[in-house]
């Protein structure tokens, strides 16, 4: 594509809502119907975790990641991840996080969610006979800890001086981590010898001490990651207190990259339709002191951009991967720092909740398609703009009411006045599309009427709830606890929260969907097909491939999202996907 050319040339030049896009999710793991057991009693999240993949396994070819031997990809395209904090592994509960191939349109996004959903629910079942293991997807437990789902889109990250600006900021950035890797080489290089020594010294205490838990050879072969758990806790911390503060002046520049410089646009005009949006696509929550909300992960939102919990921040553009790209795999990276230079690249949202209703997910992905193209081709003129925009989210996501009007560009607004306005535009800029250019718009546009049109329906009149049932989670699971009457107590209605989300037949939302086939928008046969292979025209079309010819050949094989490292003997070979 010619980066020359205007915003209005590219857009018309592909379809609309065509881009690359995709969803990662993280999923809790709980034991039902056993409240007897103690918390010593319940299985460790690492046991689960790993019980999951094997389960996974078993249903399709999977390879361990190049950076990290916990991630597993998959040959639908698709990759799992450990979510735990290393000190959770041993603990019940956790969270996996299974991200989508990427895709190109919001239907087969969806098909790919709805795969990767029931691929996670039917691997619990299997995970031990003792325990029976469910999967959440949801936003926040009881205990009131936030996770969820993040939305990424390829978006153009900047255009005419600012784009220059961006490159700028990169070539620096990847001086910066020249300078860091040399750095941070004596630290490690002082961590590893520590590391080595202490293995050492404990094998010969097995020895003298005929231990009979010492095994022969212990240690060999361990990865960089185990041998780091073998120092002290005292010493971790230095260590990475040391490589925290040798990588602060990347994270500084990465921070005001973040905030002033990359994606300037998406942030000015898409922002107060991520945080309207939450009247739609909200999952709902029942916080500790009984109050309902339209979403826990609005809530916990404390930041419109930053790196995304690097000191607990939770932004509504989440820059995390730049992060581990400049600092985490710093050693890894240098070379592919040049991927960093293109004009279009990974927008990711943080603002988005795990969503059951197909139509709220859907009108979740499309919407914000659609609005990235427009723009993309400068149709802005009708957008309006929030100058508070965290303390706008939390204003509408604490009204389920939706009488809250926050302070915008174009006056004080609801959330569905918001959502009604970037509608119309939407649907003015689709009509003046060519038919042959509108690609899937026009069934974002339908359904995203239908949603709005559900949710206005209870805000005329709030005992109007059926038409939204299946179809707006904040308000089918607000419809449930409402029905468990009103003296009913909060461990009462916090279990209807959670269930709402459980996925299983006994899951209250798959309970509510079973009696209305039409809440489903994708075919079953077409989930099935996409637990198994991504779409033919997305990049994890070859990656999948390769996954399916050589994970079980007895070669060595590691994978990342655009390269797969095949070992063969004394040889490695670099498999580039985007060729």
């Amino acid at each position: 594509m010619d980066e020359s050319a205007s915003s209005h040339q590219r857009a018309a030049t592909r379809p609309l809502v065509t881009r690359l896009m995709g969803m990662e999710t993280e999923y809790a793991t709980l034991v039902a119907n056993r409240p007897e057991l103690m918390t010593d009693d319940l299985p460790r999240f690492s046991q689960v975790y790993s019980q999951i993949c094997a389960a996974i396994g078993r249903n399709q070819p999977t390879v361990p990641g190049v950076f990290d031997q916990h991630q597993q990809f998959l040959a639908s395209g698709g990759a799992v991840t450990y979510e735990s904090h290393p000190a959770m592994e041993t603990r019940p509960g956790g969270l996996v996080e299974i991200a989508t191939p990427e895709v190109t349109s919001p239907d087969e996004l969806l098909a790919c969610q709805r795969s990767i959903d029931e691929l996670v629910a039917d691997a619990a079942e299997t995970v031990t006979e003792e325990f029976d293991v469910r999967v959440l997807k949801n936003s926040a437990d009881a205990l009131g800890h936030v996770y969820g789902c993040q939305e990424n889109y390829e978006a153009v990250v900047a255009t005419g001086v600012w784009l220059l600006i961006y490159r700028g900021c990169i070539l620096l950035l990847w001086m910066m981590q020249l300078v860091s890797v040399v750095v941070s080489l004596p630290v490690l290089a002082v961590a590893y010898a520590a590391m080595i020594w202490i293995r050492s010294r404990r094998d010969r205490l097995g020895e003298a001490t005929d231990d009979p838990h010492s095994v022969e050879g212990e240690g060999a072969g361990q990865s960089a990651a185990e041998l780091f758990e073998t120092l002290p806790p005292w010493a971790q911390a230095v260590v990475i207190g040391l490589l925290r503060c040798i990588h602060i002046p990347t994270v500084m520049v990465l921070r005001m990259v973040a905030r002033h410089v990359a994606f300037r646009k998406q942030r000015k005009y898409l922002t107060a339709l991520l945080v309207s949006r939450t009247a739609l696509c909200g999952s709902g929550d029942l916080d500790e002191d009984g109050r309902y909300r339209l979403s826990a992960k609005a809530m916990a939102i404390d930041v419109v951009a930053d790196m995304g919990r690097y000191r607990g921040e939770r932004p509504i553009y989440v820059y995390g991967h730049w992060l581990g790209h400049f600092c985490e795999r710093s050693f890894l990276s240098l070379g592919a720092t040049k991927a960093m230079f293109a004009r279009r690249q990974r927008l990711q949202i943080g603002l988005s909740d795990s969503n059951l209703s197909e139509l709220a997910e859907y009108v979740k992905l499309g919407s914000v398609s659609l609005v990235l193209d427009m723009i993309e081709s400068r149709a802005t003129k009708e957008f309006v703009t929030l100058s508070r925009p965290i303390t706008a989210l939390h204003e509408i996501t604490a009204d389920w009411n939706l009488v809250r009007r926050v302070m915008t560009s174009r006056g004080r607004l609801s959330a569905l006045e918001i959502q009604r306005r970037y509608l119309k535009a939407a649907t003015r800029f689709v009509a003046q599309t060519s038919p042959q250019e509108r690609g899937e718009a026009e069934r974002v546009i339908q359904r995203w009427a239908d949603l709005v049109n559900v949710v206005s329906a209870f805000r005329r009149d709030s005992r109007n709830v059926a038409p939204a049932l299946g179809r707006v989670d904040w308000l089918s699971k607000r419809w449930m606890i409402d029905q468990l009457g009103e003296h009913a107590e909060w461990l009462e209605k916090k279990k209807t929260d959670l269930r709402y989300h459980e996925l299983s037949p006994d899951g209250y939302f798959q309970r509510l969907a079973a009696t209305n086939p039409s809440l489903a928008l994708i075919a079953p046969e077409r989930i099935r097909h996409r637990r198994h292979w991504p779409p033919a025209d997305s990049p994890a079309a070859r990656r999948g491939w390769v996954i399916r010819e050589f994970a079980n050949c007895g070669n060595s094989l590691t994978a990342d999202w655009s390269y797969a490292m095949l070992r063969v003997g004394a040889e490695t070979k670099r498999i580039d996907f985007s060729h």
